[in-house]
């Protein structure tokens, strides 16, 4: 289930930009890629927005391009994160996506009976560790994991389609709720009986704080639309769920495991919050505009932190386990900050990406991804970096092989 085409559909419906072929085409060629950089002279530059996603619409004049029978088509090559696990400090796995494409200016309007996805070819890989990071070896998969049809919501970066089931083993999703187990790394993998669990009708899928899904009895008020795409729900320590309100200067928690959902409002000047960061769910941080504020009483009552000026307005934002604050900034130039458990100056980590679709933490590892790379090179750029020791050394996820 993923949002992404109703969410372009409404942005192409404000765009002042020509199309020469018909928008329906276009928003079914773009359909699975999602938060789409552009191709700016051959490499894709990542849009950042402050509060909302801001989609790039190429345009698709033919002006330059060849006609619909030319020999050399121009291509687009893409990788997408799906997620990363780290099951303890030295055994990490990663599940990525490559594809190449037609160039949108050389695409050509689909026969009725065809789809826009057969002018691309993708191939996914998993990628794994047992020396820390230091290298990485590719293993076979045994299907390839959902976009769609999954019976549970799909983020780029993060997504429900690689978890741990039990201790000690790994689970990759596919379509029609199909999936497969493995006990010994990525070996040897069985596919299960069964289908994998999406829970009672109603409920929404998340990650817990052991890379297991939990199925929440309900999404925060607004449904599954009303979930940022970034860093959705922030799962605490003591089992409540946190996320921000997409209107207002709110949070929402719940502690029932979505049976209930509370409003707790941060600052009564009503301007929205920029993201939520918890990790025991006692000690609570949110931003708002360049302001960050903090609680102490689980959210009941609300401070701004004095002496902290934050590097811009923020994009999201992870409080760890020894009460450091890592955040990312919502800029063009984008970039990683840190605030250590005390302080009051806000630090730019060194390493790491400068933009990320995705920020979260598994195994005791600590994931920074853009989650897309984009552009018209086949040379990719790796679309994951990885930290062992929260944010102070980086290392990057090799990026799929053409």
């Amino acid at each position: 289930m993923c949002r992404f085409e109703d969410r372009l559909r409404e942005e192409l419906r404000r765009t002042d930009a020509v199309v020469t072929i018909s928008k329906e085409t276009m928003l079914a060629r773009v359909a699975r890629a999602r938060r789409r950089r552009s191709v700016v002279a051959g490499v894709g530059a990542l849009a950042a927005g402050a509060l909302a996603l801001t989609f790039i619409v190429p345009m698709l004049s033919r002006a330059g391009g060849p006609d619909a029978a030319g020999a050399n088509p121009r291509l687009i090559h893409e990788a997408r994160l799906i997620n990363v696990i780290f099951t303890d400090q030295r055994h990490g796995y990663a599940v990525q996506e490559r594809c190449t494409l037609l160039h949108p200016d050389d695409l050509v309007p689909p026969a009725p009976q065809e789809t826009p996805d057969v002018q691309q070819q993708c191939r996914n890989q998993l990628l794994v560790t047992s020396d820390a990071g230091q290298s990485w070896q590719e293993r076979t998969l045994p299907a390839d994991p959902a976009t769609k049809d999954a019976g549970v919501e799909i983020l780029l970066g993060h997504s429900l389609m690689l978890w741990v089931p039990t201790p000690g083993s790994l689970a990759l999703g596919g379509r029609d709720r199909r999936y497969w187990t493995t006990t010994d790394g990525g070996t040897i993998w069985q596919e299960s009986s069964t289908p994998r669990d999406v829970g009672p009708p109603g409920s929404f899928g998340v990650f817990g704080l052991d890379d297991r899904p939990v199925f929440l009895a309900s999404a925060p008020p607004g449904g599954p639309a009303s979930v940022g795409d970034k860093n959705p729900i922030v799962a605490a320590s003591d089992g409540s769920f946190w996320a921000e309100c997409i209107t207002g200067s709110c949070v929402r928690v719940t502690r029932d495991l979505g049976q209930t959902w509370h409003n707790l409002t941060v600052d009564q000047s009503g301007g929205r919050v920029d993201w939520v960061a918890t990790s025991d769910g006692s000690t609570i941080y949110a931003a708002r505009d360049q302001t960050l504020i903090r609680s102490v009483d689980g959210g009941l009552t609300w401070q701004p932190l004095p002496g902290v000026a934050l590097a811009g307005r923020g994009a999201d934002a992870i409080a760890l386990p020894n009460g450091d604050l890592i955040m990312t900034r919502a800029s063009q130039a984008g970039g990683m900050f840190r605030l250590r458990a005390g302080a009051t100056t806000v630090e730019q980590l060194t390493g790491a990406p400068a933009h990320t679709n995705a920020l979260y933490r598994t195994g005791g590892w600590l994931v920074a991804a853009p989650a897309i790379d984009q552009r018209e090179d086949p040379d990719l750029g790796p679309v994951a970096w990885v930290s062992p020791d929260g944010g102070g050394t980086w290392i990057a996820v090799p990026a799929p092989p053409q």
